[in-house]
């Protein structure tokens, strides 16, 4: 299964105004959820959910790798279900914001529980997204064309 098969959301409840939703499964569904919206034309969400580590990475990855080759201006990533980052998770995250920065994509984080909060700071990465409490607050300024729900 790759990142381009996506299934429509049961409930989409953490996403105020979402469009375009989407589940990526993965084999171990009870370790990693990736739950995909596009609040406007020009960007993209990712609700994270479960376990990054270097068994579920790839997937995250991979995802990732196609929408930053899109025509994405900003990049939502939504930690606050995400309940263990390890060290595989954070090599993304800073391949991720390294990559964003050459395609001039803006990646903006929303806060995870405090594990993964701490995780970022030890790696010396807290600083290198900005980083919102909310879903809402994250999507408060983006640009583009509004996506009406489906």
């Amino acid at each position: 299964m790759t990142a381009t098969d996506l299934f429509p959301l049961a409930d989409d409840s953490h996403v105020p105004f979402a469009a375009e939703r989407s589940v990526i499964p993965g084999g171990d569904r009870a370790r990693l959820e990736l739950r995909m919206w596009r609040p406007t034309s020009t960007s993209v969400g990712v609700h994270i959910v479960g376990e990054l580590d270097m068994s579920t990475a790839p997937r995250l990855r991979e995802l990732l790798a196609s929408r930053l080759s899109s025509t994405v201006e900003t990049m939502v990533l939504d930690l606050s279900e995400l309940s263990f980052l390890g060290v595989a998770g954070l090599e993304l995250l800073s391949q991720t914001h390294q990559r964003a920065a050459e395609s001039a994509v803006s990646v903006r984080l929303v806060d995870g529980p405090v594990g993964v909060a701490r995780a970022l700071h030890a790696a010396g990465m807290s600083a290198m997204f900005p980083t919102y409490p909310t879903v809402v607050a994250a999507n408060a300024d983006l640009t583009g064309s509004p996506r009406e729900n489906r």
